[in-house]
């Protein structure tokens, strides 16, 4: 077998085969768009195998200069797809001053003056520096989770492959007429390592991303868009772990008044507009990093950070107000819905189940009260 079939058909083959793998993954998770990044990755270094494959054959210098051009462009849209995938802006400047610095070098002295060894740094130099701005942005989450430290042990593996690929014209002992068979044998293996080792990586984080969305979906409440009851308690308690004395948290309790009523005299298509509308208000009103859930059929629940608490009464009647302005809108009938809430100012000692007995205590002097109020 020789070293251009290697080179050329080994790498490309699984380039396609996990090309191919994140394409299907993608066609079902588009809503994770750095995947889409990958796709083209690998299908960036498809091509830049095939193309170094024909160099081969062809014995043409020209499809050298655009296999390295691909096989950088390939690995920045690697470091694209790991920025979008960390929330980051992608460096494109200095992604694009690398690939310009990289394949001058490796022009020249592949179209110029022909010389694989300082061809070879050249290029290699500007795959190490595109790995270098991966780490640069994985390093900035202070809290990687596992897979993340997976993907950053790989791209630091990746990172001192590229360092090293240059020394094996240095190595003693080799036939100067053999380096450069040598010189690819070590491309098309750690470039085989690389692509395995970085395509698994790849793999966990898309795997614990998916994973993530459907334990998200899964505390979201589908009608009105907030959390549900599992998703409103899971984050409740952390934050009333937050509070003290002096910066205490506050529940708001609130509920759609005569809500039965509205499902029975006009049907559950009109009672699910009026949910919907109310969420959005809730959802406008509330303070930037309050807790808004649907913990019931027509009740709703509010937490408000600490140190805001005394606003709650405020936003509460804002709510309302909102609520009974807009009503007349939501459906085309007569009757105007309106809402009731209650308030708890936490306690020393206070969990979420007596806060929120002393919000319900609350709401329902609220509706004792003739509703369409805040107590």
């Amino acid at each position: 077998m020789s070293v251009e079939f290697v080179v050329g058909v080994l790498n490309t083959s699984m380039s396609a085969i996990f090309g191919a793998s994140l394409l299907a993954l993608w066609y079902y998770q588009r809503e994770l768009g750095y995947i889409a990044i990958l796709v083209f990755s690998y299908g960036v270094r498809i091509l830049s195998f095939g193309s170094l494959y024909a160099a081969f054959a062809l014995d043409e210098p020209e499809l050298r200069m655009v296999s390295n051009t691909l096989i950088l462009t390939a690995t920045m849209l690697l470091s694209i797809a790991i920025s979008k995938r960390l929330r980051l802006r992608p460096h494109y400047g200095s992604l694009m001053a690398i690939m310009a610095i990289s394949l001058t070098g490796g022009g020249f002295f592949l179209l110029v003056e022909d010389n694989l060894p300082i061809r070879a740094a050249a290029i290699n130099l500007g795959l190490a520096a595109i790995c270098f701005v991966m780490l640069v942005d994985l390093a900035k989450r202070h809290e990687r989770t596992p897979v993340e430290q997976l993907l950053f042990g790989q791209v630091f593996i990746a990172f001192l492959s590229f360092v090293s690929r240059p020394l094996t014209f240095l190595i003693p002992g080799i036939d100067p007429a053999q380096s450069e068979a040598v010189y690819w044998i070590v491309v098309s293996i750690s470039d085989t390592l690389i692509c395995s080792t970085l395509a698994a990586a790849i793999f966990a984080v898309i795997a614990v991303d998916v994973m993530d969305r459907f334990k998200a979906e899964a505390q979201i409440d589908m009608l009105s868009g907030l959390f549900n009851r599992r998703g409103f308690e899971s984050r409740a308690l952390p934050l009333l772990a937050r509070q003290n004395d002096s910066a205490p948290a506050a529940l708001i309790l609130t509920d759609l008044d005569h809500f039965k009523s509205i499902n029975d005299r006009f049907g559950h298509l009109d009672g699910d507009k009026v949910i919907r509308a109310f969420s959005d208000i809730l959802k406008d009103k509330a303070p930037r990093d309050a807790i808004v859930g649907r913990i019931g059929g027509e009740e709703f629940a509010i937490l408000i950070p600490p140190g805001l608490a005394a606003a709650a009464h405020a936003m509460a009647d804002t709510a309302r107000a909102a609520f009974k302005a807009a009503a007349p809108g939501i459906f085309a009938h007569a009757f105007h819905p309106t809402a009731s809430f209650g308030i708890a100012i936490a306690r020393t000692g206070d969990n979420l189940l007596a806060l929120m007995e002393r919000a319900d205590r609350a709401l329902y002097q609220a509706k004792n009260d003739g509703r369409d109020c805040v107590r």
